[in-house]
């Protein structure tokens, strides 16, 4: 299958391991090529078209892979690496399609809701009956064993099932099937009382605190789902939703699942149209509120496995930048000099000042860890 202005601030996730993706090629004269896959979202505004959009968005990428080859080359005198760079696939993702990336992670592009919700409850429903099982083949199950099967969850998503089931009953005249729900509903009960009653055997913990933690996580990942699907239907993706565990959020989760470009080896770059993050310093939260603006991101897969899932390290612009910022070089810079806090100590002449307003000056430090890095990059 298959990316006036607004405050000029770069989000940087420090994630920067770059081993296992290569998108580095060496050339004969000593130069590397880096070449990137760039996948563009729109959504109509101002009476400006779709297609209008994504071939503004198209020029505006042409200028930022210009201006990343020129700040490259600039610090060349500093020990940092010839690079080319290229473009390659670029791709358009309209707004329709888009608004499909708030579906649940494990959901297919094209399956319907009703599908996707009657498979969760068989899958429930064979959870919930598959530990019961195991107990009943292992009546001396040591706890912590038993808690790898999540327990927990699996009665927390049976009592969604039973909800479910109630629904149907009580919606439902057919009597061979509302026979078929009952047989359906004891059989759930039962396994959910083996388990239950398991849990309470054990003096460690009781099976209602072990219930009550996964309802919390439940709950509060259910409120930041739909808080980002909020969002993403404005057009503004969330690029994480937990600032705690820095945990991305599913639109971001699904963009990188369903548009990642297979047919090469190129670095993918995803152009939205707005993007936010939870603020998560006090400073932060006095300049900008709960939320702050972001104007991209470099995603590693060392510090988001999940998110990026073996396809590679991926970048994400947003659409509200200037032709004379340096957007692309400095995520791309996060990635190769692999630093924490590159944003340390940096002035506004600098690539990796963290507003990056044009800034292209990289050190001899930052050019050494370059130019070690390139070579696995």
């Amino acid at each position: 299958m298959n990316k006036p202005r607004v405050l000029q601030i770069s989000c940087h996730i420090f994630i920067c391991c770059l081993f296992g993706f290569s998108s580095d090629v060496m050339s004969e004269n000593g130069q590397h090529e880096i070449c990137f896959n760039f996948t563009i979202i729109t959504k109509a505004k101002d009476n400006v078209s779709e297609i209008s959009l994504f071939n503004l968005q198209k020029d505006l990428i042409i200028e930022q892979l210009s201006r990343t080859q020129s700040v490259f080359d600039k610090n060349i005198q500093r020990n940092c690496p010839k690079v080319k760079f290229k473009q390659e696939i670029i791709q358009h993702i309209n707004w329709n399609n888009a608004l499909r990336l708030s579906q649940a992670i494990d959901q297919d592009i094209d399956e319907p809701d009703t599908a996707y919700r009657e498979r969760k409850s068989k899958e429930h429903v064979e959870k919930i009956t598959s530990i019961a099982t195991t107990i009943k083949q292992t009546p001396d199950i040591k706890y912590y064993s038993l808690l790898e099967l999540s327990p927990g969850k699996a009665i927390v998503n049976a009592e969604t099932v039973l909800q479910e089931i109630n629904s149907k009953l009580n919606n439902t005249k057919d009597s061979a099937r509302k026979n078929e729900l009952e047989s359906l509903r004891f059989s759930i009960q039962e396994s959910m009382k083996i388990v239950s009653e398991k849990l309470n055997s054990y003096a460690i913990e009781e099976d209602d605190v072990i219930l009550n933690r996964a309802r919390i996580i439940f709950s509060k990942y259910k409120k930041i789902d739909q808080a980002s699907a909020d969002s993403w239907r404005e057009g503004n993706l969330i690029f994480w939703n937990d600032a705690s565990a820095q945990d991305t959020s599913v639109e971001l989760k699904n963009l990188i699942r369903l548009y990642h470009a297979q047919e090469n080896q190129c670095l993918d770059v995803y152009i939205v149209p707005k993007g936010k993050s939870p603020s998560k310093t006090n400073n932060n939260k006095q300049k900008n509120g709960d939320w702050t603006i972001r104007g991209g991101a470099a995603l590693s897969e060392k510090y988001f496995p999940r998110t990026t899932a073996g396809r590679g390290h991926a970048i994400v612009l947003t659409q509200d930048g200037r032709k004379s910022e340096s957007r692309l070089a400095h995520e791309l810079g996060h990635l190769l000099i692999d630093k924490p806090d590159a944003h340390f100590g940096k002035e506004a002449k600098d690539l990796m000042h963290m507003n990056s307003l044009g800034g292209t000056y990289l050190d001899e430090e930052e050019c050494k860890k370059i130019k070690e890095n390139i070579t696995s990059f």
